[in-house]
């Protein structure tokens, strides 16, 4: 739990540093779509920066030192049965544990983090960049088919050996959660959640946005 707090802080500060990058740039696109900065999707681009730094340190960067790891370990490592889990779940059952012992188990957990860690990721390729849901999602099976191979190279070749193991199930649990992300954008637009939501910039007329498909939904870009 200490290794998995040290990614998630070193992804928070990251994300903050990608954000103070692109502050002033993302100002000035503000004022010159709609005329004034505004705050709240100024909140929303921080939040996109810190999301996607922490996944990147959740998923790519080393877990424990890498030198150790390497010591037991030649190249890569790959799991490569979709189904471990539910096989671990079914021993746990048999050996006599409760029903919410095996809910609150380890290797579910993972599971549900892997799902949750993606979630975001749907819903901001389908609400923010409007991609169709097809598109999010293969997108980002995608990602985290690129992920495991990274893993899997040692961040193709960074490391000595594959400081993470590549896992097939991972890759499932990312793709369903980043299609419950997918389902749940439309929420987030209803919500009023900022870059979730269309804004019409000040040069576009009002006629040719009420004519436009986009209308009514969705967001008129990142920033």
């Amino acid at each position: 739990m200490n290794e998995l707090m040290r990614l998630v802080l070193v992804g928070i500060a990251g994300g903050l540093g990608v954000f103070a990058v692109v502050l002033l740039p993302a100002m000035w696109l503000q004022r010159r779509r709609f005329g004034a900065v505004r705050p709240p999707r100024l909140v929303a681009v921080a939040a996109i920066c810190v999301y996607t730094m922490t996944l990147a340190g959740l998923t790519i960067a080393p877990a424990y030192d890498v030198a150790v790891t390497c010591r037991s370990r030649a190249g890569g490592v790959a799991r490569l049965d979709p189904f471990h889990t539910a096989a671990e779940l079914l021993a746990l059952q048999r050996g006599g544990a409760a029903w919410w012992e095996v809910l609150a188990s380890f290797p579910l957990a993972q599971v549900a983090m892997n799902m949750a860690l993606f979630l975001p990721l749907g819903m901001i390729l389908r609400g923010v960049f409007r991609l169709d849901a097809t598109a999010s999602v293969a997108m980002a099976m995608l990602l985290s088919a690129l992920i495991e191979i990274t893993q899997y190279t040692g961040a193709f070749g960074i490391y000595p050996c594959g400081v993470r193991i590549a896992d097939i199930e991972d890759l499932v649990a990312n793709t369903v959660g980043a299609l419950a992300g997918v389902l749940c954008a439309p929420l987030a637009t209803r919500l009023g959640v900022p870059l979730f939501v269309h804004e019409r910039p000040l040069d576009r007329p009002v006629d040719d946005d009420a004519r436009s498909p986009r209308s009514g939904s969705g967001s008129d870009g990142l920033l």
